[in-house]
């Protein structure tokens, strides 16, 4: 077997005799992946993660369980990458609650159901069908309260990308304006909502099954807007070069590199 290195040959690319520098190489490669320098670096990393952990403490942020070699590997005491993963997060919570109002099927808050009465002075019990409205009030303030986290992490964010899906949400939410008051939601300042739960228990049960069931709806394209912030958070994160607010240049970086790679 031979090896060809161009013009140059063994003894330009690593000096002396082709064959002692070749297998001097393979040493130092050796060396690199399994030997003192691997467990050199192995010690450097986890002691900076350890005082890194140190210094950041319990904030708060919550990290997607998807996400966790993203965070992991990146700068966790970033405060620009603390606000990416908030972003993430909230954007995520608002697609699952948006999701749930969304389903159809057997798994729908807007099928009809059987419920049972009892008379408080007789105690005899009454059977009906209908819609469990107790759910679906339940449904709408978890996607109501995630709503308006989202937009707020959003704008904590800084980042223009997610603050435009924000954006485009808020605008979307404005066209179903008149329709949300319908089933007990206002639009409020800085576009929150807020919801009118007896106002919503009350609506017209059509008028909201057009509000939030089915993919089409308005909590529909909502979710598909969420989702959209979600990945834009990833994808900001992955890519981004940033101070955070002690002035320190971090690089937030997708974690398959080549770091990784020797360790």
């Amino acid at each position: 077997m031979s090896f060809y290195f161009g013009n140059y040959g063994m003894n330009s690319l690593f000096g002396g005799s082709s064959r002692s520098s070749f297998y001097s190489f393979l040493g130092d490669y050796s060396s690199i992946r399994s030997g003192s320098y691997k467990k050199l670096l192995t010690s450097y990393y986890a002691r900076k993660k350890a005082d890194q952990t140190q210094k950041t403490g319990n904030s708060g942020n919550r990290v997607n369980p998807a996400h966790q070699d993203l965070w992991n590997n990146s700068t966790s005491a970033s405060y620009q990458g603390k606000a990416l993963n908030k972003a993430k997060t909230e954007a995520d919570d608002l697609a699952k609650s948006a999701s749930a109002l969304t389903a159809q099927g057997t798994g729908s808050l807007f099928r009809e159901v059987q419920k049972t009465t009892i008379d408080a002075e007789t105690g005899e019990k009454t059977t009906t069908k209908g819609y469990d409205m107790d759910a679906i009030a339940k449904a709408v303030t978890g996607f109501v309260s995630d709503y308006n986290s989202a937009l707020e992490a959003a704008n904590e964010s800084s980042n223009a990308d997610i603050m435009r899906n924000a954006q485009y949400m808020a605008r979307m939410t404005s066209f179903y304006g008149s329709t949300l008051e319908d089933v007990g939601i206002k639009i409020g300042k800085g576009n929150t909502l807020s919801l009118d739960t007896d106002k919503l228990k009350s609506a017209d049960v059509g008028t909201l099954k057009r509000v939030f069931n089915g993919r089409n709806s308005f909590a529909g394209l909502t979710a598909s807007r969420a989702q959209t912030m979600s990945q834009t958070a990833v994808r900001s994160a992955s890519t981004s070069s940033m101070y955070n607010r002690t002035g320190n240049y971090n690089k937030l970086y997708n974690p398959v590199s080549s770091w990784n790679w020797y360790m």
